[in-house]
């Protein structure tokens, strides 16, 4: 994690409660359309890089490598690399 340093010269109280709030938005934002997608009526869900790989039974630097590649593109989410369980199934399907 990148620790950043910010300086708040010259902005009032309302200004930076309306910036935080702005930003927590987003956040929330994002979650909700995360949480959402994985509660689709497929019954899909999200797994992680880890989970991935093990459900591929290939390494984490292959599951990466095809990432980079868009053969089999993540989703990311605050950091966090995520694959949806019909697009591996997909992928398997199709190179097996």
């Amino acid at each position: 994690m990148t620790l950043q340093t910010v300086q708040l010269i010259g902005i009032d109280m309302e200004r930076f409660q309306s910036l935080i709030g702005k930003a927590v938005a987003k956040v929330l934002q994002e979650h909700k359309e995360l949480l959402n997608d994985s509660r689709n009526e497929s019954g899909d869900k999200y797994l992680s890089r880890k989970e991935a790989a093990e459900f591929l039974r290939i390494s984490e630097t292959t599951l990466w490598n095809l990432d980079k590649t868009q053969v089999l593109p993540a989703k990311r989410l605050n950091g966090k690399v995520l694959y949806l369980k019909s697009d591996l199934l997909n992928f398997s399907k199709t190179n097996a």
